[in-house]
């Protein structure tokens, strides 16, 4: 069975009731499934596997979890969920890998696939939810420019050191939110966060799973 975009003209709140149902009619029938569709929320929703496509070309293939937290490349990162991408160096010493950002915070990283041992400049896709508001001295540079309440989780947007605009999601808590203009400084949920060549092409952390033939 193929589907093409079948909830493109639903509202918001209908499109979620009509995914579900399908999900457990096509479970219900057993019918294997071609899912067209270009929301990321979407195709996570109601699929088994994944296959992310550009310009024609398959680029990852993989269940909706390894996707999102392991993806084989930048453009992958950038299409499924939010994503925001940091320049960084990676090093080793006795080899112990670490990730140094231009503000000059460093971090040491494990988290890379075997046989990555060359220093280098990459790129780190760190995801909204991935970002650690940390009140002491040391991580990422930043000041909040605006934040939205949306009930269970609070949006940041915070201008780095260089200019760029990270988006930041925090789990919404009972004291104010930080107010613009605070400076602020960023950790990062290490095990989590993805490390890239400098092109952004291939993924250098452990755990990518690519089943694209």
């Amino acid at each position: 069975l193929l589907m093409d975009e079948p909830l493109s003209n639903l509202d918001a709140k209908l499109r979620i009731e009509m995914r579900n149902a399908i999900k457990l009619i096509q479970k219900e029938v057993g019918i294997t499934t071609i899912y067209v569709t270009h929301d990321q929320e979407e195709a996570m929703a109601v699929s088994d596997r994944i296959a992310v496509m550009d310009k024609g070309v398959i680029q990852q293939v993989g269940t909706p979890k390894a996707i999102y937290q392991r993806p084989a490349n930048l453009f992958v990162a950038n299409f499924i969920g939010r994503s925001n991408t940091l320049d960084a160096e990676l090093s080793f010493l006795n080899g112990e890998g670490t990730l140094t950002f231009a503000s000059g915070y460093a971090v040491p990283y494990r988290y890379l696939k075997q046989g990555v041992t060359e220093s280098q400049k990459v790129k780190v896709s760190v995801r909204p939810e991935e970002f650690l508001l940390e009140s002491g001295s040391a991580g990422i540079e930043g000041e909040i420019l605006s934040s939205v309440f949306l009930g269970l989780n609070t949006t940041y947007f915070v201008k780095l050191w260089n200019g760029q605009t990270a988006e930041i999601v925090e789990e919404s808590s009972i004291s104010s939110i930080l107010e613009n203009g605070t400076k602020v400084r960023l950790g990062l949920k290490l095990n989590k966060i993805n490390v890239l060549t400098e092109t952004g092409g291939e993924s250098l952390t452990a755990g990518v799973v690519n089943d694209a033939r």
